[in-house]
């Protein structure tokens, strides 16, 4: 018996600052509502099994590692610039400590994209 390969969603979550913004995106097979991608972010941010800056074109991000396997890019954007900087473990604790509390900041977006580049918000 075959197996369906599930292809990987991937979802952002976009904490809104005065000057800058904290951006995390998640690879998950499973289709996740609002809930459980903040379940899962807080999940892996708590269980940092290590941690490695990753560059592209488009700058630097923080990739963290749970201990299950599952891992998630987390950087900051200055308002107005669209270069990534990578978030140190003070950065992360900055979103971990917002989502643990539930005291977001006054906005929070949360998004998946779909293989043709359409995103779409989660409820």
């Amino acid at each position: 018996m075959g197996s369906i390969e599930m292809e990987a969603r991937c979802y952002g979550v976009r904490f809104e600052a005065d000057g800058a913004d904290l951006f995390v995106e998640l690879h998950a097979q499973d289709t996740l509502n609002r809930q459980q991608v903040l379940e899962r972010v807080v999940a892996i941010l708590e269980d940092r099994h290590g941690m490695a800056v990753s560059q592209n074109e488009l700058g630097a991000m923080t990739r963290v590692v749970h201990s299950d396997g599952s891992t998630l890019l987390a950087w900051l954007s200055i308002s107005g610039n669209s270069i990534r900087q990578s978030l140190d473990d003070e950065g992360l604790d900055e979103i971990l400590t917002c989502l643990a509390f539930l005291a977001f900041p006054p906005v929070v977006e949360t998004s998946a994209i779909c293989t043709d580049g359409k995103v779409t918000p989660l409820n």
